[in-house]
């Protein structure tokens, strides 16, 4: 059975595509500043929705807020440390598809992430201004 797309399912996705990595927060505040009639609840129950069903990629970090990258084609992250941005980056030398994994211990490996921590280019320009 097709999902339906509702207005408010598409107004939230094109605040996906617009906003860069969004927490549901910054999604939520986006949408209703143009469309006040939308809920919180709503925006946060569409989000998971559209990462359940593969519309959209969670992106989970230790201590901060979950984000969403409407980019599901597999590829990297970076994760700034002070501001908590989180930006797209190119890796060389990591396959991003068909790396072999074997275990010792029978662990049925279905997938991996991998994750790059460090200042974005606006903290590091703050941090030399003081």
């Amino acid at each position: 059975m097709q999902e339906r797309q509702t207005k408010q399912k598409q107004i939230i996705y094109d605040a996906l595509k617009t906003l860069d990595h969004p927490t549901a927060t910054e999604v939520y505040g986006y949408v209703h500043n143009q469309y006040p009639t939308v809920s919180r609840a709503t925006v946060f129950r569409v989000l998971g929705g559209f990462a359940g069903g593969g519309k959209a990629l969670e992106l989970r970090t230790a201590g901060n807020e979950v984000r969403y990258d409407y980019n599901v084609m597999p590829h990297y992250h970076a994760h700034c440390a002070k501001c908590g941005r989180v930006a797209d980056v190119v890796a060389t030398g990591i396959p991003l598809e068909g790396l072999s994994v074997t275990t010792e211990n029978g662990f049925s490996v279905s997938g991996y992430s991998v994750e790059f921590f460090g200042t974005c280019k606006n903290c590091t320009e703050s941090e030399m201004k003081s």
